[in-house]
């Protein structure tokens, strides 16, 4: 069966969706002035193709031919920077389809857009000016047995009055919870599940990308909202639990910090080498983990150092020190599992217990975020943060993801 394909909001997006945000970055970053409007106002005048385009907006701004070719080739380049795959249809293009697309830009552009995104199908490309939404462009195709598209008009239909069969994606759109986070948040929590890679169809695959659903609709957004409460620098996180905390905070505020590798156990075996480790890497500094009550830490500290902890905890039911979000349940720490075994006496480890494919997933997504968080600014929102913790419990992942007590991170 030979399926041919919308290009933009079906093969790929762009990070945030909207496709003028391209040229609200272009214009930022080469400081031209009003440079979407009169972008939008050149395409109006000549919507055919780039070059077209371009000729209109070097009149605009008197540019000579030379810049004109110059920013019409960043222009390119600003749509390979920001367009993201849509993994789901992407992994479904085979050899001998087509894409077919209602788009200025030429078609050399679109396959390289494509093959950065991960299209490796051998593929025709047919790109026109409003040839899908006016209907003149299929009779000139070849034979085609489904069209899917985003758009309702030019990929359904349009194609279905001239007897092609046609299905509309909707996954471009956001989802119930991407529109309530809103805002730049949502825009990640969507780029981000749009790159879920588990696309095949066996139950494996579904209850991976299940758990990567859920790190980009609960844990992603939840983390960065928790970031955002933790002060920049003199930080040590506790490990195993903020394997993705840390990460995320570095990412959002471009500072190291510590990785305060501690349990339980450790904290009751002590020992002199313990307290020369706690001493050079988390004494004296702000003290953050995903889950607890801190009385582990807190008791730790009044034997060895005489004075409070000062603790940071991302969820809990923290007595003394900051909490963000009150909560009973250990939730969160499923959607953070760490490669390495639980501490015991300092420094011995016991064997990990995640199965490798569920830290891979975890990984995975939360790579994938950090790529996509420097194109963003995030409001902080304890609400939000609170929502998102109260999603958790029900999650798949809590429900498969094995998870051993007293072992991830400290009381």
């Amino acid at each position: 069966m030979t399926i041919s394909w919308d290009c933009f909001d079906t093969l790929v997006t762009r990070r945030k969706f909207d496709p003028l945000s391209v040229f609200d970055d272009m214009g930022a970053k080469l400081g031209l002035a009003d440079f979407t409007q009169r972008r939008k106002a050149a395409e109006s005048r000549a919507p055919w193709t780039l070059s077209a385009i371009y000729e209109e907006l070097a009149k605009d701004y008197g540019w000579s031919d030379a810049k004109k070719e110059h920013y019409k080739a960043l222009e390119i380049e600003a749509e390979l920077e920001h367009c993201c795959p849509i993994a789901e249809n992407l992994s479904q293009v085979k050899d001998g389809d087509l894409i077919v697309s209602d788009m200025y830009l030429p078609a050399e552009a679109i396959e390289k857009i494509l093959r950065k995104n991960g299209l490796s199908a051998d593929v025709q490309i047919f790109v026109s000016t409003g040839g899908k939404s006016s209907g003149h462009i299929w009779s000139s195709l070849p034979p085609i047995d489904l069209h899917i598209g985003d758009n309702p008009h030019s990929d359904v239909a349009s194609p279905q009055a001239h007897g092609i069969h046609a299905m509309q994606y909707m996954g471009v759109f956001p989802t119930w919870l991407e529109k309530e986070m809103g805002g730049d948040l949502g825009l990640l929590m969507r780029v981000v599940r749009l790159a879920n890679p588990y696309t095949d169809a066996s139950a494996l695959h579904g209850l991976l990308g299940q758990m990567w659903l859920e790190q980009s609709h609960y844990n992603i957004p939840a983390l960065i909202l928790a970031a955002l409460e933790i002060p920049e620098n003199n930080v040590a996180f506790v490990q195993r639990d903020c394997v993705h905390l840390q990460r995320i905070h570095e990412a959002i505020h471009g500072a190291t910090n510590a990785a305060f590798h501690c349990s339980r156990i450790a904290l009751a075996e002590g020992g002199e080498q313990w307290r020369e480790y706690v001493e050079s890497t988390a004494h004296g500094k702000i003290i953050v983990d995903l889950q607890g009550t801190g009385g582990s830490i807190r008791s730790y500290w009044m034997h060895a150092f005489q004075e409070e902890p000062d603790l940071l905890y991302v969820t809990g039911t923290l007595p003394q020190g900051r909490l963000l979000v009150h909560c009973l349940h250990d939730a969160i720490e499923r959607f953070n599992s760490s490669p390495l075994g639980s501490l015991a006496k300092f420094p011995e480890r016991k064997r990990n217990e995640y199965d490798p494919l569920v830290l891979e997933c975890q990984k995975q997504a939360v790579d994938c975020a950090i790529g996509h968080i420097p194109y963003f600014s995030f409001p902080p929102s304890l609400d939000r943060l609170q929502r998102l913790v109260s999603l958790m419990p029900d999650s798949v992942t809590v429900k498969l993801n094995k998870h051993i007590d007293n072992h991830m991170g400290v009381e």
